[in-house]
């Protein structure tokens, strides 16, 4: 159930069909603007999609894997949400998402977010979530506030993009919190 001012979505893992059209969102000059997106060509892509693991979101192995952000209603691919199992033992993982600039502030990032929350907390051991942003990323700071994200912090000269390094403000979210929304 999507919550106020987010779209329903559904997460489709990456496939063949998506390949191109994910290639130019990542070459959004405003994809890159608070992103340390380095460029990825089909061919990495492609084999990307061949050695990821089919299955159940609980049978992921410990890595990234790439989800694209799909408009539950009207089928369009807005966007992309990657997912790292950083520990399966500790129940951890990390995400991050982006949408296309012609989506934006249409609720599609609030609505990813929560889709992979309840993925994760229903479907995985995973007990607790994290996401950075950078601080001038507003936006994704509020999608994490409405979504449930405590703030926990700042990671000084965190990352670099477009040659320069940026805080970015570090939340997470318990499985227990989010069942007591």
């Amino acid at each position: 159930m999507a919550a106020s001012g987010s779209k329903r979505v559904q997460l489709v893992a990456l496939a063949e069909e998506d390949v191109d059209r994910l290639i130019r969102w990542r070459a959004e000059p405003e994809a890159q603007q608070h992103q340390p997106l380095s460029i990825l060509g089909k061919e990495q892509l492609l084999q990307h999609i061949q050695t990821r693991k089919t299955g159940t979101l609980a049978e992921l192995a410990d890595r990234d894997h790439i989800l694209i952000i799909r408009d539950e209603d009207q089928g369009l691919s807005v966007g992309w949400l990657t997912l790292e199992i950083l520990s399966r033992v500790h129940g951890l993982a990390r995400i991050g998402y982006t949408v296309s600039k012609e989506y934006w502030g249409l609720g599609y990032a609030t609505g990813a977010v929560q889709a992979v929350c309840n993925l994760l907390f229903g479907e995985t051991i995973v007990k607790r979530i994290e996401a950075d942003c950078s601080v001038h990323n507003p936006a994704s700071r509020r999608v994490l506030e409405k979504c449930g994200f405590s703030h926990v912090g700042l990671k000084r000269s965190y990352l670099i993009i477009q040659k320069h390094r940026v805080d970015h403000y570090n939340f997470e979210l318990l499985k227990e919190d989010w069942e007591a929304r």
